[in-house]
């Protein structure tokens, strides 16, 4: 199911279940992740492209999210210009023991990059220091005080979100 939710810069593509159940797609097999498992072995494939090349593989990759061969997706919604890039990003989610499975399909819908990132690399990019968030500061034009907040604001997030290893990974609110 295709979710679009204004107020979100990205766009979702998540099972039906997801949004009807709560089922959380963050999983192997049916079980859910523990945070540990996420850092561990949650990742996606990146896809680069104009908005609407990426809003046309949303919709070819949706039967595949219902059906639970790829867990979810997610892309632009426009271009994030803090970080200078001309093309939309879509990531392809799912568990590096299932990444395999994935990128067929996407070859087969006639992707051609590949670039694999695990989400802990992700959360590193988005924390204080990290290039992802000290380019959006640098991109908003923020003051020095209204910097640290922000890098604060990160570390804690974090920090709380993983503050149990054992605790099953229950997402990021976008």
């Amino acid at each position: 199911m295709i979710v679009d939710r204004p107020e979100s810069h990205f766009i979702f593509v998540v099972p039906l279940d997801h949004i009807e159940y709560r089922y959380n797609y963050i999983a192997l097999r049916g079980e859910p992740l523990t945070n540990k498992q996420y850092l561990e072995h949650w990742g996606k494939w990146l896809v680069f492209g104009l908005r609407e090349e990426v809003e046309e593989l949303a919709r070819k990759l949706d039967p595949y999210v219902e059906e639970k061969k790829i867990p979810a997706v997610k892309y632009d919604r426009k271009l994030i210009t803090e970080f200078q890039l001309n093309r939309c990003v879509m990531c392809v989610y799912c568990h590096d023991e299932t990444r395999d499975e994935v990128w067929e399909i996407l070859a087969a819908l006639g992707v051609r990059d590949k670039a694999w990132m695990y989400e802990r690399e992700t959360l590193e990019k988005w924390l204080p220091g990290g290039v992802n968030l000290e380019k959006w500061i640098e991109g908003r034009g923020l003051d020095h005080e209204h910097a640290e907040r922000v890098r604060a604001d990160a570390r804690a997030k974090f920090r709380k979100m993983f503050a149990d290893e054992n605790e099953i990974f229950t997402g990021v609110y976008q």
